[in-house]
């Protein structure tokens, strides 16, 4: 298919399969009421598999699925078997808060998930507990060793706010050390709920890099391919991990991800202030071939680059003000797959 404007590929898509949530994290869900996403919209199974498979005729070889959290979403394993029979998606892979995966790890894996990604900003359970509303950290806790258990390749995100959990960043990496999981770490963003947001709340990589440095001696890069959301690095005994570094050194050149609602509206960019609605075509009676020429379509005129824009926003703030998110339910983070 034929690259965006800037020469970006489309290979990458994550497809979020609800937008409902058991934990409520402040930088993310930080109110009290919500606007839902219409259950009779929501995509059935085969619907999003149908969307994977046209995907895929275009150039897209992963996926991430993505909620919400996913495992609320009933037999997610289902989903997963359907789209590890299509040939051309290479990596299948998950991220979910780890509250409810103890049970579903197994599953998973005997249905072809190749690995998973699970949100964990402390190693403190009261404030796990403050951070996320909800006395679940035990709960990830035995998520992680379910999935470690059940053969799945995990990495860890842990989105880092000043004056919240930052002075955990050594601590979470010695964790990741010893338990075998590779951290990556997540510049505090300005997008959906996060609508508290400022910038004197983010550490940035630089600052992480030196305060890690500090501790576990020198840090080098890791040289991989460009694409990859996380800068990649290594301590001096091997250990890698990563840093998501979307506000102070965004990636928009080379980003090659787009992203599906759980009603089917296709994004372009995490920042974007609309989408496609891809349900429509879907219901209306459009053949694949139909849907794919719209998608190459969008794409080939794509030239979103979101977390670019921003950074040249002088005196920046939040994004989106509550008034906004509650008129648009698709504005929200846990909408969108953050």
């Amino acid at each position: 298919m034929t690259p965006d404007r800037f020469g970006r590929p489309l290979t990458s898509l994550r497809v979020s399969v609800t937008d409902r949530c058991n934990l409520r994290c402040s930088y993310c869900m930080p109110d009290e009421d919500y606007v839902w996403l219409p259950r009779e919209s929501i995509l059935s199974f085969e619907e999003l598999a149908r969307l994977v498979g046209v995907f895929a005729g275009l150039g897209v070889q992963k996926i991430r699925l993505t909620g919400g959290e996913p495992l609320l979403r009933q037999d997610l394993a289902t989903l997963v078997e359907m789209l590890h029979r299509e040939s051309r998606i290479t990596d299948l892979s998950l991220t979910t808060n780890g509250v409810l995966l103890a049970s579903h790890a197994g599953a998973l894996k005997d249905a072809g998930l190749d690995r998973l990604t699970v949100s964990l900003d402390t190693l403190r359970p009261a404030r796990f507990a403050a951070i996320a509303r909800g006395p679940r950290h035990d709960d990830v806790l035995a998520g992680l060793s379910a999935a470690r258990r059940a053969g799945l390749p995990v990495k860890i995100n842990a989105v880092v706010i000043r004056g919240v959990n930052d002075d955990e960043l050594e601590a979470l990496l010695e964790f990741g050390r010893a338990e075998g999981l590779e951290i990556r770490f997540i510049e505090y963003m300005d997008v959906g709920g996060a609508t508290r947001w400022s910038r004197d709340q983010v550490v940035s990589r630089a600052e992480m890099l030196t305060r890690l440095s500090a501790c576990f001696g020198p840090i080098t890069p890791v040289e991989e391919r460009a694409t990859a959301p996380a800068a990649r690095f290594r301590l001096a005994d091997g250990t890698t991990f990563g840093v998501i570094a979307s506000v102070t050194a965004p990636f928009c050149a080379t980003c090659d991800r787009s992203r599906l609602t759980a009603d089917g509206t296709w994004l372009m960019c995490l920042y974007a202030r609309h989408g496609v609605d891809l349900r429509e075509s879907l219901r209306g009676g459009a053949s694949d071939d139909e849907i794919a020429r719209t998608i190459a379509a969008v794409w080939s005129g794509r030239t979103d680059r979101g977390a670019e824009a921003r950074l040249a926003v002088p005196a920046r703030g939040a994004l989106l003000a509550r008034e906004e998110l509650r008129a648009d339910p698709h504005q929200e983070m846990h909408t969108r797959g953050g």
